[in-house]
């Protein structure tokens, strides 16, 4: 069975939504049941700037060797698949 977790970072800025990532890293390494993240981002509709925690969370992903996909704001991550650095 593939179980999911779900956070919702949608309205932080990218200092919040780093604190709130590396606690949920630390919380997945004791529970190894979770195989999939959903992470919400937004889209960027209020942003002054565009969207920013989009780039910043797919970049988090990568410096921990993980590949997520923006779909409509919410960021799907595998947390099998990890890629390969080279």
């Amino acid at each position: 069975m593939t179980h999911t977790h779900s956070i919702d970072l949608h309205g932080m800025n990218m200092s919040q939504s780093r604190r709130v990532l590396d606690s949920l890293f630390d919380w997945l390494k004791d529970n190894k049941n979770i195989h999939n993240l959903e992470i919400v981002v937004g889209v960027g509709n209020r942003s002054l700037h565009g969207p920013v925690l989009p780039s910043f969370v797919i970049n988090y992903l990568k410096e921990l060797g993980l590949i997520g996909e923006n779909i409509n704001g919410v960021i799907k991550v595998n947390l099998n698949t990890k890629k390969h650095k080279s």
